[in-house]
């Protein structure tokens, strides 16, 4: 998929009602629902979508999925940029966020009729559908614990990897270190590398600028 049929798809997610929101976010809106309308619409901005693509195209030339693969997608907010590129691709793809506004939205509005597990809870705790997953994406890094240490709370010193692998990984982080919710940004892609499992091989990295901070990709397999 290039980038005028993403584009496509996400004009026909974003309703001409949900832009009139933003437009004119106190008519006919309490404050609660104005500030989702936001939220939902910066899924899409053009930072996140030059950021998405980057990912989607380097997993793309890395012709690393089939239609027999399964993609976890971790920190999945919406889903909004990478449902769509991966759908028609492969044979599963599960998104998981503790937020439960985020997902409900996503699993009952944005993509009701496409056929994604959505699941609301804690990525690090383990699932046995992680087992059968082919390409791990996080695209959230600065959100939560560095993926080395994803394994059983609270000290997380048994990492998960040896229980899923072989598989891939495509994970984004950033050095936008002025947003609160950001708890684990990194300076630069050799501070993001020591985030890394153990025996996780980079086949890509790169940099996207952002007019916030620079976004960080890596992609690889463990």
């Amino acid at each position: 998929m290039d980038i005028k049929q993403l584009q496509t798809i996400l004009n026909m997610l974003i309703t001409p009602a949900m832009r009139e929101v933003v437009n004119n976010p106190k008519e006919g809106r309490g404050e609660n629902r104005t500030a989702e309308e936001k939220d939902l619409l910066d899924s899409f901005s053009p930072n996140q979508f030059l950021s998405k693509m980057n990912l989607i195209n380097h997993i793309n030339n890395l012709n690393i999925l089939t239609k027999n693969s399964q993609i976890v997608i971790f920190g999945s907010w919406y889903g909004s940029i990478l449902i769509p590129a991966f759908y028609d691709k492969v044979k599963k793809i599960t998104c998981i966020d503790q937020d439960s506004k985020v997902i409900n939205r996503a699993k009952y509005e944005l993509f009701k009729d496409l056929d994604v597990d959505f699941i609301t809870g804690d990525v690090f705790e383990f699932r046995n559908a992680y087992k059968n997953t082919n390409l791990f994406i996080n695209t959230s890094c600065e959100h939560m614990k560095p993926m080395r240490e994803w394994g059983p709370a609270p000290e997380y010193k048994n990492p998960w990897w040896d229980r899923v692998s072989p598989a891939y990984f495509a994970f984004q982080s950033n050095a936008m270190f002025d947003i609160p919710t950001h708890i684990n940004c990194v300076k630069n892609i050799e501070e993001f590398k020591k985030q890394l499992p153990d025996k996780a091989e980079v086949l890509v990295e790169d940099e996207i600028p952002d007019d916030r901070g620079t976004r960080f990709t890596l992609i690889g397999k463990i």
